[in-house]
This record gives C-alpha cells, structure tokens and sequence, in this order.
C-alpha cells in the first residue's frame, strides 16, 4: 500500500517537472526574440537619426540651364478684310427709266453716267421760269428809268417854284405885289419838295416787289435745273456695282434705291488686338496682310479704338492697304503681322512659375554656391511648346522640378 503511494507521487513529481521545464523553455526563447527585435529597432532608429543629422538643411531638386535667346516681338493675328465704303444710291426725282449705262459687276468711274430719267415737263418750266424772270429784270430797268424821267422832271419844278418865290419876295419887299403870290409860290414850292419824296417811295416800293419776284423766280428756276440734273444720276465715286435695283422704262420715285456701288481701293482690314499688345502699335505702324489666296500686301494702321470690346477685351483696328489691282475682295480671311523690335528672351515651360506672397510672378533658381534664389519676369508671349519671358540673366541654371517645397535662401542639392 505505501509502496503504491510512493510510486505514484513520484510519477506525479515527474510529469510536472516536465511541463514545467517546457513552458520555461518557451519564455526564454521569446524573451530572446523581443531582445532582439529591440536591439535592431534601435540600431534602425540610430542609423535613420545619423542621415537626417546629415541632410537636415539640404533639399534635393531638379535644375535645368537656360539661355536667352533673340525673338521677334512681332504680333500675329487675323483679320477680315472690308470695303473702303459702299453705299446705295437713291433717286432724288420722281419719272420713268430711260436708260441704264452698267451692267452689275461693272467698274465705273467717278461722275460717269449711271441711269437717265425722262425730262417730261420740265424743260418747259425751266423756259417758262427764265421768261419770267426775263420780264421780271426788264421790269426792274423800265422802273428805275421812270423813276429818273419823275425825279428830273420835279427838280425842274422845284428849281420854277424857287425863282417864282423870290420873285414874289422881291416884288412885296419893294411894295409891288401882294402876299398871296408869295404864300402860292410858296406853297408850289413846298408841294415839290413832297413830290420828290413820294417819287422815291414809290419807286423803291415797286423795285422791292419786283425784286421780290425775281429772287422767287430765280428760286424757282434753281430747282428746275437741280431737278433736271437729277435726271442724270451719276458714280459717286470710282468703284464697282454690287447690286442693280431697278430696269428700264420703271418708273421710280424719290428715294427708291438704284444701284449699289462698292469701294476696294484701299483695301480696309480689321482685326482686334489683346490687352497686352494694343499700346505696342499706334496709327501709323506698318503692318503686313496675306489672305486665304496666298496674296501678300504692306500697309498701315488707321484706325485703333479707344475702348476694349465688353467681352473679349480687345481692341479693334483698322489697317488700310493699297487695292488698285482689285486682287483683294471684301469679306476675306486675312492674316495681319504687325512687325516689332526684337528683344532677348528665355523661353521656360509655364509650369515653373512661382508666385510670391506679394503678387510678384517669377522664376526659382539657384547660384553658384547652391542657394535659392528669385528672379522677376514679364512674359512677352505664348507659344504652344513654352512661354518667352524677359527679365533673366543671359544664362541662368532655373529650378524645374521642387521648387514648391523650398524656400528663397534655403541650399539646396
């Protein structure tokens, strides 16, 4: 019985001093493990710290050298070339087509016969108006003649009635006579006098009406001629019939449209210029045209206008080119080259482009010992490949790529 016991504890004391050395045994490998994975955190950790120390003031970036080359500050756009003027013509009297002188399409010269209108009456009132003012004139001559037959005749009256007062004067002062000769002679005296001044206003009260008459005649006559000259209507100016409004035998009125006539010489073309580059040109500037046909021509600024267009923000102008060959037509496509100075420029990709905290825009680089540095620019133009600015030395090593990241006197690798 005891020595069942004993065999039995003694079992029991072995098997738990088996599990026991194998849990301990686990403990001691893990533990060995975590050590481990704290030394070589540490030693990571020591390393990482060692190259920041090493790069704490250092960035590393992308630089390109850039140098500057010669460009033409020519601008470019388009254009549509337009008339000189046109205008329709309209009658200015009334009556029938007689004849039209042109065909549509037609180069006419200036004060050349276009279309005649018939007379009907109105030479008539052209001799009948000179008739009377023929009679009116003559009128005018036999009036003035009357006058001085009536003056002369009262002067010799006056100058009868003067010695027949001083004779009656005479002869009462020496007692002969009596004063009623002298109040008579006085009085045909006086009657005289009064006749020679109802002579004249007659004479002039008649010769204003008649003058009267003959300024209305003459009115009258003036628009008679003026009516038949309207008869004959003719080119304004040297051009070309666009459009042909009425036939013969029609009969117009006044203000119907006859024709139109079409003005190409000079040539106009109109274009707009951007913000940018309108106080670049003034009138006067030469520009160069070419058109849809490959046609090339030199001319002028005219015209530039004070205001910008609402919503483009351009500013027309008008360039004038010489046409006497008619090779350029209304209404056409037109490239306009307006020649400029040319100016040293770099040409750089718009990406690089840094705006300051103060609105400046401009360019990152970096100097000879590594440090960053700022440059200000003015961009001169666009292209599809980069942009063109102005305002960098003539070689400059600019910062491409992380110029984000760093600041004005950071250095940089």
């Amino acid at each position: 019985m005891k020595k069942s016991i004993l065999i039995a504890t003694f079992i029991l004391l072995l098997v738990v001093g088996w599990i026991g050395s194998g849990q301990f045994s686990n403990n001691v490998v893990a533990q060995d493990e975590e050590t481990q994975e704290v030394l070589k955190t540490e030693t990571s950790y020591s390393e990482n710290s060692e190259i920041n120390e090493s790069e704490e003031f250092t960035f590393s970036v992308e630089t390109k050298i850039f140098t500057s080359s010669l460009i033409d500050q020519s601008i470019e756009l388009q254009g549509q070339t337009i008339h000189n003027k046109k205008i329709d013509v309209k009658s200015e009297t009334s009556g029938k087509i007689n004849s039209i002188e042109f065909f549509r399409g037609d180069n006419v010269s200036e004060n050349s016969e276009m279309i005649t209108i018939s007379l009907e009456d109105r030479k008539e009132k052209l001799l009948s108006a000179e008739k009377d003012l023929e009679r009116l004139s003559k009128e005018i001559i036999l009036n003035e003649k009357n006058r001085d037959n009536l003056l002369r005749q009262n002067v010799e009256r006056i100058e009868l009635y003067e010695i027949e007062y001083a004779s009656a004067k005479q002869l009462i002062d020496k007692g002969l006579s009596s004063k009623s000769k002298l109040s008579l002679a006085s009085f045909n005296l006086a009657n005289a006098k009064a006749d020679r001044e109802d002579i004249k206003i007659k004479f002039e009260s008649t010769l204003a009406s008649l003058e009267a008459q003959i300024t209305n005649v003459k009115s009258v006559l003036k628009n008679i001629k003026l009516d038949i000259n309207k008869t004959s209507i003719k080119a304004p100016f040297d051009g070309i019939i666009s459009e042909k409004m009425v036939e013969e035998t029609e009969f117009i009125s006044v203000g119907t449209p006859l024709f139109s006539i079409i003005d190409l010489d000079p040539i106009k073309i109109e274009g707009y210029l951007s913000e940018f580059d309108v106080n670049k040109v003034s009138v006067g500037t030469k520009a160069f045209i070419e058109d849809s046909n490959g046609i090339k021509k030199s001319g002028i600024i005219s015209f530039i206008s004070p205001s910008a267009e609402t919503s483009t923000r351009t500013f027309e102008i008008t360039i004038e080119a010489d046409n006497k060959d008619l090779s350029y037509k209304s209404g056409i496509t037109t490239k306009i080259v307006i020649k400029g100075s040319e100016l040293k420029a770099h040409k750089i990709p718009p990406s690089i482009l840094t705006l300051l905290d103060d609105g400046t825009v401009g360019v990152k680089a970096v100097d000879n010992e590594n440090m960053v540095i700022f440059y200000p620019t003015k961009t001169i133009k666009d292209t599809i490949d980069g942009m063109w600015v102005s305002g960098l030395p003539e070689k400059v090593n600019l910062i491409v790529s992380g110029q984000e990241y760093i600041s004005l006197g950071d250095t940089v690798n």
